[in-house]
């Protein structure tokens, strides 16, 4: 079977290791231990769900030594893969696999590498950076809760199609959260300014009593700005040090909670929770403590920066700065010539400091929530 068209991805790998069922399951399914061939070991890697590309070697007395196949890898077991792919459903064999790795999404508009990837598939490049502790999914939306940190692990990330009419979707994901006794809340996105009564999803919940912000000013309008590493001022002689630890510690989760309230033990998994992070930070020379810093999620691609933040009294010094161009120097080394951020609209000076290190607004989101008070 070399390259052989197939059609459900369970048809031939089994049930434990695809997209789809993982959307049924809501949860992670758990990988299975890979056999210890060169391309089994290429491709535990893999991640279900994202773009690959994938080096294959055909059969004898084919025309080609290889090939390759570009598409979504769907399915995933001890000896197949299952890749969708713009033309066919294509199931490979493993250890057959020359090469492979995740990809960036595909360019859909005109642009620099910050600007021409779509606004959807550059919001499932963020849910991976911020991957909430329980998941679930309907159709193409994903359905997030992590016992309430953060509106971004807590809602559904309405993209793509739901694959049922508006109202169902709509349904099944109330009493998804019904069940976890948490409440319903909807990220629904569109062009800078878009009106949400324009989205047909959006315009559902409004009838359904929901509120743009849900009561909350910082949730009403959420940016998405993005820029390029290559842009960002580098880093000098002068600059403070920059700690970069690929694992959290915990004088680096005292000083995030200086900045928000955490959820034990939801807050570090979703912290810890993507396929790469690096936990950036600038410690106070004489209290060694820490002053200033910033998480990074690592894509194909592409570089997040999540919880940029400075101690108040270090303020004005150039440190957020300073995080962000260390952030955009990792980038530079791996490959990844985008960045992505998300500020509320109504953080003026955030947004302020964000364009002048050259990042500009790609889209904007929205949360949906019924009003509490």
């Amino acid at each position: 079977m070399n390259g052989e068209p197939t059609h459900g991805p369970t048809d031939e790998t089994g049930p434990e290791t695809t997209s789809s069922d993982r959307t049924a399951k809501g949860s992670e399914p758990t990988p299975p231990s890979p056999t210890d061939t060169t391309g089994h070991r290429l491709t535990a890697g893999l991640t279900i769900g994202s773009r690959v590309v994938v080096r294959y070697r055909l059969a004898e007395g084919a025309e080609a030594a290889a090939t390759d196949f570009l598409g979504e890898l769907v399915a995933r077991n001890e000896d197949f893969l299952i890749v969708d792919t713009r033309t066919e459903r294509v199931k490979l064999i493993r250890a057959d696999v020359i090469a492979a790795k995740d990809v960036p999404p595909p360019a859909s508009r005109p642009g620099r590498a910050h600007e021409r990837v779509s606004a959807d598939d550059l919001e499932k490049v963020m849910a991976k950076g911020w991957q909430a502790t329980d998941r679930g999914g309907v159709g193409d939306w994903v359905l997030r809760s992590s016992d309430g940190f953060t509106g971004r692990a807590n809602s559904v990330l309405v993209v793509g199609d739901p694959s049922l009419p508006l109202d169902k979707a709509i349904d099944f994901a109330e009493k998804w959260y019904a069940e976890r006794d948490r409440p319903p809340i909807f990220q629904v996105h569109g062009e800078r300014g878009f009106a949400a009564e324009a989205i047909p999803a959006a315009a559902a919940l409004l009838e359904r009593g929901y509120a743009v912000g849900g009561g909350r000013d910082d949730w009403e309008r959420v940016l998405v700005m993005t820029g390029l590493s290559a842009a960002v001022p580098p880093l000098t002689e002068e600059s403070v040090p920059v700690t970069a630890d690929a694992e959290l510690q915990l004088e680096w989760l005292m000083s995030y909670a200086e900045q928000r309230t955490i959820v034990p033990g939801a807050t570090e998994a979703v912290l810890t929770g993507s396929d790469g992070q690096l936990f950036l930070s600038v410690s106070d020379p004489e209290t060694k403590r820490i002053i200033a810093l910033a998480r990074m999620a690592i894509h194909p691609g592409w570089a997040g920066i999540f919880g940029l933040w400075v101690h108040p009294e270090h303020r004005r010094q150039g440190l957020g700065t300073t995080i962000v161009s260390a952030v955009a120097m990792v980038a530079r080394e791996n490959n990844m010539p985008a960045i992505y951020v998300q500020v509320s609209a109504d953080n003026a000076d955030g947004v302020a400091f964000w364009e002048g290190l050259g990042f500009g607004v790609h889209h904007e989101y929205t949360y949906l929530a019924r009003p509490t008070s």
